[in-house]
């Protein structure tokens, strides 16, 4: 039985030009399926290592669509003690988001009420940690005592990553209290702007922000959104640069062959 060799079909001295579009095809194709295969690895370590950044930019753009106020790092001191660290504060229009950043490579387990959840990581090993729910809500409470604003106008949110896996889910929402995936943080306050309350006064809603802000400070890094901004973009044309980088190479090839 004879075996066939897709290069006997394809002789550089009778066809160079469909010789070369071969090599490219299959130069290309490697590429593309080697992109494929270690795309989902980088981005999952890209994400791990660049959360906060990626809530931040998230946020930042639920502050900007609706005209929210926002503070990022907020630390909240008595007598320069540190007291606590706020990861978000965003103003809704009836609300004010706490927000709290996790990430968590695995699956998490375990009621509103309890003071200690499961972690289940990908490595099948499974860790006792502190109910992120209950943490984020005795900041809200610090930041209610601090700020003499009314418990009733906070909302407690703990943002996870897209691919965590929460057991349970439907039991741990609250009317004020709540852990919820990036992509579902928009819809999620959204949602609970549709409420049936009265909207915060506008004069005196930009007075607490701005007492707030001046009390208690913020992190220039993650407010500097030139920063913050432009890290992404040097990132994004470093590997733009890569790609056309690569291709270019290939059509020199290609013309050296001819």
């Amino acid at each position: 039985m004879k075996l066939f060799n897709v290069l006997d079909f394809i002789s550089y001295d009778e066809n160079p030009v469909g010789f070369v579009l071969f090599v490219l095809a299959i130069m290309i194709s490697a590429f593309i399926v080697l992109f494929m295969l270690i795309y989902p690895f980088a981005k999952a370590r890209y994400d791990f290592k660049n959360f906060q950044k990626i809530y931040y930019k998230e946020i930042k753009k639920i502050a900007d669509l609706n005209d929210y106020y926002l503070i990022n790092k907020l630390s909240i001191r008595n007598n320069n003690q540190l007291i606590c660290r706020i990861d978000h504060v965003l103003f809704g229009d009836k609300y004010i988001y706490v927000i709290k950043d996790r990430y968590y490579r695995g699956t998490i387990c375990g009621s509103a009420n309890d003071n200690a959840w499961l972690f289940y990581t990908k490595g099948d090993a499974t860790i006792e940690i502190q109910n992120p729910m209950k943490v984020n809500e005795k900041r809200v409470d610090k930041l209610s005592l601090a700020t003499q604003i009314d418990m009733s106008f906070f909302i407690s949110i703990v943002i996870i990553n897209d691919n965590c896996v929460i057991k349970n889910s439907q039991d741990l929402m609250r009317d004020n209290n709540f852990i919820v995936s990036k992509k579902n943080l928009k819809k999620l306050i959204k949602t609970i702007e549709k409420r049936n309350v009265s909207k915060m006064d506008p004069k005196q809603l930009e007075y607490a922000v701005q007492d707030i802000s001046r009390l208690y400070g913020q992190s220039q890094k993650m407010s500097n959104d030139d920063e913050i901004n432009g890290w992404q973009k040097i990132k994004l044309k470093k590997y733009i640069k890569i790609l056309e980088v690569t291709f270019k190479r290939l059509l020199r090839l290609e013309l050296l062959l001819q």
